[in-house]
């Protein structure tokens, strides 16, 4: 259905990074209110399959943000979703609209807007993408009653068949696995997917035919911020739905297509992995449940990441989880504190940095290798280069640190087994500010955390 909520523009510009990128875009709707520049940026990546990147503002993952901006991001999200429902919703857009735009916000409004749930007719299960939209999956799930969130994952999990798997061909890291339990998805009468951006829609094809090929005759809806599509890739995704007889409806807060002139990865000189060996004790905090599973390369897991699937009333378990382990560090969390998340684990970062309160950063580090340059208007300035062990031996990133006005950094994991590995992430992070290292589960199978 056509949205209510959606402003036509003409908006158009030409992104010219050096000799590598050459790239034209038109942006046709947006959310009202919203700008392009409000949304996305331009970065070069280090990959030949793709050399190019929309780099997100909001969403907490190359760029370090309020975290009110990246839940707010999912909140109207879920307004497209409610509108295209026939549902009734608050009139809090504008605040959240002001809030992107400029970083100003009122809490009050802000904590109202989040706090606004409703239910969607017939069985919904919600699926936010690995591994930059698995927070802003469950941001757009927070809003709903009765329904169901799993996030796709990158990880394989000892004695687990996943439910299914399916590729995306341009990524870095290209197969993702959905581990849902039996029932989750053949009882779904609608599947939500929610990504960041939808480029080519490739990716969203892959997804749609993996699910029915299993789970036939289900009612599909993709969130996004970012909807690239050309007129023949959109045809694509109706084509999909004929041929399979299935609903499929795109529902984003821009639209716009661009094209690409010229694109080659750049030559980067080569970035030693940290080294170091931070001393500061890791923390094992008590208040989450501990699942009795660990990858192949024995990292543990707990239940509210989203990872093995959560239903409306334990997702609300996390409003409490968040405001306990914010109570516990409030004495020391500094009145600009940074908080870093690892990989998929995006979402409990940005609930602890919200309780923290409104001067709060959330960054998560990536496996996105992306080109740095410290040249004015190019949004990733620096990075640093290192390894982790659940990463299977990918390389991880962190962006743009050296930038940051912050007093207090806390790092969270939700598994750490070899702590001398993370010991150069550490001693990076320690010359920043104080350091506080939290795990969210214990190092040993099955311990009671």
């Amino acid at each position: 259905m056509s949205s209510t909520i959606l402003d036509q523009t003409d908006y158009q510009t030409n992104f010219k990074l050096w000799e590598n990128l050459d790239l034209s875009i038109e942006v046709h709707e947006t959310y009202k209110g919203l700008s392009p520049e409000s949304l996305f940026t331009m970065a070069l990546r280090v990959n030949k399959k793709r050399q190019f990147l929309f780099v997100s503002p909001l969403i907490a993952k190359h760029l370090a943000v309020r975290p009110q901006i990246a839940l707010g991001t999912g909140t109207l999200l879920a307004y497209l979703l409610m509108e295209d429902a026939g549902l009734a919703y608050p009139s809090h857009a504008e605040a959240l609209v002001e809030l992107i735009k400029t970083g100003e916000s009122d809490r009050k409004t802000i904590d109202k807007a989040l706090a606004y749930k409703t239910k969607l007719p017939g069985e919904t299960i919600f699926i936010g993408m690995a591994e930059t939209a698995t927070g802003l999956g469950h941001a757009v799930f927070h809003h709903f009653k009765g329904a169901a969130y799993i996030h796709t994952t990158r990880e394989h999990i000892e004695g687990l068949t996943p439910s299914f798997v399916f590729e995306e061909e341009h990524s870095h890291a290209t197969s993702h696995i959905v581990y849902a339990p039996r029932g989750m998805l053949e009882e779904a009468e609608t599947i939500v997917l929610v990504d960041d951006e939808i480029s080519t829609g490739n990716t969203l094809v892959n997804l749609i035919q993996a699910l029915d090929d299993q789970f036939p005759g289900k009612k599909y809806k993709a969130l996004a911020i970012l909807d690239w599509r050309s007129k023949a890739q959109r045809e694509k995704i109706a084509e999909l739905a004929a041929s399979r007889n299935i609903q499929v409806d795109v529902l984003p807060l821009m639209k716009g297509q661009f094209e690409l002139h010229h694109s080659e990865s750049p030559e980067e000189a080569p970035i030693d992995y940290l080294t170091g060996d931070g001393a500061i004790p890791l923390k094992e905090m008590a208040e989450v449940d501990q699942l009795p599973l660990n990858s192949t390369t024995g990292q543990r897991y707990m239940a509210l990441t989203g990872r093995f699937s959560l239903t409306s009333s334990k997702h609300e378990e996390i409003d409490q989880w968040a405001e306990q382990i914010a109570s516990s560090v409030a004495a020391e969390s500094g009145d600009k504190p940074l908080v870093i998340g690892i990989g998929e684990n995006m979402y409990l970062p940005l609930r602890f940095a919200y309780a923290l309160g409104a001067n709060a950063l959330v960054q998560t580090a990536t496996r996105s290798p992306i080109f740095a340059s410290d040249t004015e208007a190019y949004p990733i300035k620096e990075k640093v280069k290192f390894r982790l062990p659940d990463a299977e031996g990918v390389d991880q990133f962190l962006y743009n640190l050296n930038k940051l006005d912050i007093n207090k950094i806390y790092l969270i994991a939700e598994s750490v087994v070899d702590e001398a590995a993370w010991r150069p992430l550490i001693s990076y992070l320690e010359e920043k500010a104080p350091v506080e290292w939290i795990s969210l589960t214990a190092a040993k199978k099955g311990e009671s955390v």
